[in-house]
């Protein structure tokens, strides 16, 4: 017989019992295992409780999602709203009344669990029922406990088994979380608010949300695309009403919305302040069929800067919206360089030009110095209008060249001011500097045409000067003699009889007209009247491109050009005809390039293909060429009479030339004769040390010979009044420090200074050439109107004549091919070792293809 724990103080004195560390080890084991059982045991009991409560609460946001409640009447919606009320209520009384394991039933559940014989963990708790002194029977009972003591280790309580499956045998509640989660895709960003539906009064069948659609469409020239602020497009999250959508300025803003006595847009600033919309136009939704198509209103909103707009119901928000406006910078237009004038007298400008969307025009404002206003005078004629040249159409960055021949106008010679003015696809406008300078006039070399275009100027700057400019005509028709036709003189006289009967300012510019055809008769006869005409020509073909005119207009304009081409070409045959000398003044080269009339048309046909095909970029850049080689052709007729003054120069450049190349043998020799390069190649013969010192020996001697060349052409450039370069001495410098390494025996040390002497020689013959150009060019600091030496009448590089200054394509010399010839060689020798990696034989292999 046994008896429960907790006897008398005789029986546990008596009774025979375990140590108090083991008696205590094994309660403790007990009571964790107790206390898992009724855990578990809790979670078995609460589970069947528990999942009805998230069903229903799952059910709730599901139909709150697919939007269930704003379509209810609010009877039903209440309704179903108390159902779900009084289901949680019974659900949680339910849950709550659940009653908690017992001390017994957890001791059930591990013994049951456990599945071991004789219940240890109730076991342990029994006490013998009487007291004794029987030695066996204490024997037995400690080797009782002992057992049970063992088995404790063991203990189990299983896992929880709430047996749903019994109680949901269709497994229905798996089906309510796939529910939900299709719900929740389909709620999107508004799953707040339709939860919010349920509660929110009002919200009815018939006032269910509606259709609002919304836009933003930046300018087209930003080439950005439109933004949508509702819909499938805005669903992303990326639309946050607390993040600003970024928009450029001039932005309009789209919201189009059903016709509601109670819905309404407002936009407002980001101060605060309302913003008026700039239309609002009646349109019709698509809204299912025809019957239920409702009206509807677009508003439309140009953002200007920083704007808000929502959209409220009853004065409830439904949608709003923040925009941080990128404002759109002016553009800016500057001058690379000083105006200049060009060989034949038009005016060249250079710029640079930059927008954050593109530049859509330029132009040159031209004004007098001082205003007609202040200075008394009363101009005849206004100042010339300069239309400016894009590289492209809305370039945002970059730089332009504009070539105007504004020989003929009136103010030619006058002294101006100048500001450039660039405008894009938004209207603003940006303005450069003002500048001050000459306007570019023509070179007349007859005196008396020289005194009619003085006097034309003078008449056209200031009406006031009529009388005195007749009485100039009149003292320049005093000698008929001086006249070499009688038709000149004769012009003149009618011209004086005009200015003398005028009685308006009409007449006045009539005659202004008429001194410049005077002019142009005396200088040239028909050749200047027939560059006139193929200016204006050229001009009213560039205006037709830049405003896209019609194919037929186009080919009026290309018609004209031909024509006035073909007059031009003839008055010129007919002008070397007249003067056979000039012509043959210096024989033609035989390698000269030569513009024919055949090469002219096929241009001409080209320009008028691109611009019908809608290449207006690439048309007018091609008649810029046309124009630019015409250019050069009437400026290097103009400057025939001027190369007795470029004599001496162009025997220096040849000289220099002469230099360069004889500075490019000697760095080749010396490069062969480093031993550390191995520059002799392979298939030279050794020299013997005798042979080698005579070899640096003569090296030198023509290093020095050089040098005292040099010398010798900087003091002649003095006596002849023209002063070198700076470069010149350098190279002088160089010269002597590559005889001294020569000298010494280091042919590798002198490499170096040989080549900074090559290249030194190099820029002082460009700056000599540059010089040169500049006076050509009448002392406007430029070379764009003539030719260069070695170049023919058109600019382009002659073959056989002039000398290579090296100033345009780097032609690899001897140094630079024996090195390409010891890398290929290294190539060669790497690629036949089997050892290397076959990743790094592919690529020697791909390193010697020929593209």
């Amino acid at each position: 017989m046994t008896e429960p724990a907790g006897g008398t103080a005789d029986s546990k004195r008596m009774a025979p019992d375990l140590p108090a560390s083991l008696e205590s080890a094994a309660h403790q084991r007990i009571a964790t295992a107790v206390v898992r059982a009724r855990l578990v045991l809790i979670w078995e009991a609460a589970w069947p409780r528990l999942v009805p409560i998230l069903c229903l609460f799952a059910l709730f946001l599901a139909l709150s999602w697919l939007g269930v409640w704003s379509r209810l009447a609010d009877p039903l919606r209440y309704g179903a709203l108390a159902l779900f009320g009084i289901g949680y209520v019974v659900l949680i009384l339910r849950l709550a009344r659940m009653p908690l394991p017992t001390q017994d039933e957890a001791l059930a559940r591990v013994a049951r669990e456990s599945a071991m014989e004789h219940r240890p963990a109730t076991a342990f708790g029994d006490r013998l029922s009487q007291p004794t002194d029987d030695p066996l029977t204490q024997s037995l009972w400690r080797a009782h406990r002992l057992r049970l003591l063992e088995k404790l280790d063991h203990l189990r309580t299983g896992f929880p088994s709430p047996g749903m499956n019994a109680r949901d045998p269709y497994a229905l509640r798996f089906l309510l979380p796939l529910v939900l989660l299709v719900a929740f895709l389909m709620a999107g960003p508004d799953r707040l608010d339709r939860i919010a539906d349920a509660i929110r009064p009002g919200a009815s069948a018939v006032e269910a949300p509606p259709r609002i659609d919304a836009w933003v469409t930046p300018p087209a020239y930003t080439s950005r695309p439109p933004i949508f602020l509702t819909g499938d497009a805005a669903r992303p999250g990326s639309l946050d009403p607390n993040v600003p959508i970024k928009v450029p300025q001039g932005s309009v803003v789209t919201l189009r919305m059903p016709t509601e006595p109670d819905l309404a847009a407002e936009a407002t600033t980001a101060a605060g302040q309302a913003i008026a919309f700039d239309a609002a136009v009646a349109a019709k939704a698509t809204s299912g069929t025809a019957s239920d198509a409702t009206p509807s209103t677009e508003h439309k909103l140009t953002l200007a800067g920083d704007s808000a707009l929502r959209v409220e119901r009853g004065g409830r928000p439904l949608l709003a919206w923040s925009f941080a406006v990128t404002p759109d910078a002016p553009p800016s237009i500057e001058l690379t360089r000083e105006p200049s004038a060009t060989q034949s007298g038009a005016l060249s400008l250079a710029y640079s030009l930059k927008d954050d969307y593109g530049v859509l025009s330029a132009a040159a404002t031209i004004s007098a110095l001082e205003a007609p206003a202040e200075s008394g005078a009363r101009p005849l004629v206004a100042a010339p209008e300069l239309p400016l040249n894009l590289p492209r159409l809305r370039m945002r960055e970059g730089t332009g060249e504009t070539i105007r021949d504004l020989s003929a106008h009136p103010w030619a010679g006058a002294k101006v001011k100048m500001r450039l003015t660039a405008t894009d696809e938004a209207g603003q406008t940006g303005t450069s500097a003002v500048t001050e300078f000459t306007l570019p006039m023509r070179s007349f070399h007859n005196p008396i045409a020289r005194a009619v275009v003085e006097q034309r100027r003078v008449l056209a700057l200031d009406a006031r000067t009529a009388a005195r400019v007749a009485m100039a005509l009149d003292a320049i028709t005093l000698d008929p003699a001086k006249f070499k036709t009688n038709g000149s003189y004769l012009a003149l006289r009618a011209a004086y009889h005009r200015l003398t009967g005028a009685r308006s300012d009409a007449q006045l510019v009539e005659t202004v007209d008429f001194l410049w055809q005077i002019a142009l008769g005396i200088e040239d006869g028909d050749l200047s009247l027939a560059a006139q005409d193929l200016r204006a020509a050229q001009e009213a073909l560039r205006k037709a491109i830049e405003s896209n005119a019609s194919d037929a207009e186009l080919e009026k304009a290309m018609q004209d050009l031909r024509e006035a081409m073909d007059k031009y070409l003839e008055a010129l045959a007919q002008e070397a005809a007249r003067n056979p000398q000039s012509a043959n003044r210096q024989p033609m080269d035989p390698n000269t390039q030569v513009l024919r009339p055949e090469d002219l048309k096929k241009m001409m046909d080209q320009i008028e293909n691109l611009a019908k095909t809608g290449s207006r970029d690439a048309a007018q850049q091609m008649l810029s060429q046309l124009q630019q080689m015409m250019e050069n052709l009437e400026a290097s007729r103009s400057q025939q009479g001027q190369e007795g003054q470029n004599g001496e120069m162009n025997q220096a450049l040849d000289k220099l030339g002469e230099m360069i190349q004889r500075q490019q043998q000697l760095m080749d020799k010396t490069f062969k004769m480093d031993p550390d390069t191995d520059g002799s190649g392979a298939d030279a013969q050794p020299m013997t040390p005798e042979e080698r010192q005579k070899a640096l020996q003569e090296l030198r001697e023509g290093q020095q010979n050089l040098q005292k060349m040099l010398r010798d052409l900087q003091q002649t450039m003095k006596q002849q009044g023209m002063q070198p370069d700076g470069k010149l001495g350098q190279a002088d410098r160089s010269m002597g420090d590559a005889a001294e390494q020569l000298g010494e025996g280091a042919p590798g040390q002198a490499v170096g200074p040989q080549g900074q002497a090559l290249q030194a020689l190099r820029d002082g013959a460009r700056s000599l050439a540059d010089q040169m150009a500049r006076q050509n060019g009448n002392g406007t600091g430029t070379r764009q109107g003539g030719p260069m030496p070695g170049q023919d009448p058109l600019g382009r590089q002659q073959q056989g004549r002039g000398t290579d200054l090296g100033s345009t394509v780097k032609v690899p010399d001897a140094i630079d091919a024996q090195r390409a010839r010891e890398i290929l060689d290294m190539i060669r020798k790497r690629l036949g070792d089997p050892s290397r990696p076959l990743i790094e034989r592919d690529y020697l292999e791909r390193l010697l293809q020929k593209y």
